[in-house]
């Protein structure tokens, strides 16, 4: 009976409605989400297929940030905010650093994968970079491409997005 009760307990206190703490919630989601933009458009407008796997793990880490003074009443927002720019200044000044040292850009930024060369499939690269052959041959339906033998070199780059080099097609038909 007491286990009844307690569950009772809990979810009415889980579902009620307390109109001062709903109000929080909207203007502490209202004000997490304007910083959120002034944030997005000092770090940049890169999409996500364009992110680097540093980058995608700041970005991850920041929407958990921002949650938790949204929810949870009793964290400052201040406290996000700073932990914010913290993390997009680490965030800038490892891309600065980067695109400024040789050695700091290879730890920060892997190497690009053959997959294709002259249109033959280096195996190597592919089972580097786990890709199987179902899996490429979408990426080559996707970017037009019939037959590996059109492609002259095919790398994965750095933002995990595949690309495709394809042969020159020479005319051999003169007017």
């Amino acid at each position: 009976m007491e286990v009844v009760s307690s569950l009772t307990e809990y979810l009415n206190s889980a579902m009620s409605f307390e109109p001062g703490l709903t109000l929080s919630i909207i203007i502490r989601t209202m004000v997490v989400a304007g910083i959120l933009l002034f944030v997005i458009k000092w770090v940049g407008s890169k999409g996500v297929s364009q992110l680097t796997t540093y980058q995608l793990i700041i970005i991850l880490s920041l929407g958990n940030i921002v949650a938790e003074p949204m929810i949870n009443t009793e964290t400052p927002i201040l406290s996000m905010v700073t932990v914010v720019i913290i993390i997009i200044l680490v965030f800038k000044i490892l891309d600065y650093v980067s695109a400024k040292n040789k050695r700091m850009e290879k730890i920060i930024n892997p190497e690009v994968i053959e997959l294709v060369k002259d249109g033959q499939v280096i195996k190597e690269g592919m089972i580097k970079a786990r890709i199987g052959n179902k899996e490429y041959e979408s990426f080559m339906r996707l970017a037009g491409i019939k037959q590996i033998d059109q492609i002259e070199i095919s790398n994965l780059e750095i933002n995990g997005q595949i690309s495709f080099i394809r042969k020159s097609v020479k005319n051999s038909e003169h007017f």
